[in-house]
């Protein structure tokens, strides 16, 4: 199945993932990836991420590979986050939308990370032709 990395920050609510209490709608969803059989890779610098957390995780990574080896998606809150990377991440920018006419270079917009993860698995249940 498809890797899926997420930042930390986007399972979070109010502030950095680590002063901040965890979304319970984000576990459910880290969940459902897990359970569709997508290995969610956590991507969180320091300090670790909260063990709750974890728990859905196939491992916790610091950073995206650029060129991952499988096809792979990267749901972020940092709309730089989503340059430079190859064909095969397709990134998902969660939280506000980018200012009409703005350059932004992530594949999708998704309110939260809820709804970023219905994307993954729809696009997963119905590839293109």
């Amino acid at each position: 199945m498809t890797r899926v990395y997420v930042d930390v920050e986007a399972v979070a609510i109010g502030g950095p993932a680590a002063n901040a209490m965890l979304d319970p709608a984000a576990l459910r969803s880290l969940q459902f990836l897990a359970e569709a059989g997508h290995p969610v890779f956590l991507v969180a610098a320091d300090p670790p991420p909260a063990q709750e957390l974890r728990a859905f995780a196939a491992d916790v990574v610091a950073v995206v590979p650029v060129r991952p080896d499988t096809a792979a998606w990267y749901m972020t809150t940092d709309v730089d986050r989503c340059q430079g990377a190859s064909a095969k991440l397709r990134t998902v920018l969660i939280g506000a939308a980018p200012l009409p006419g703005s350059i932004h270079r992530c594949d999708a917009v998704a309110r939260d990370l809820q709804t970023a993860a219905l994307e993954v698995l729809a696009a997963e249940a119905m590839p293109p032709p």
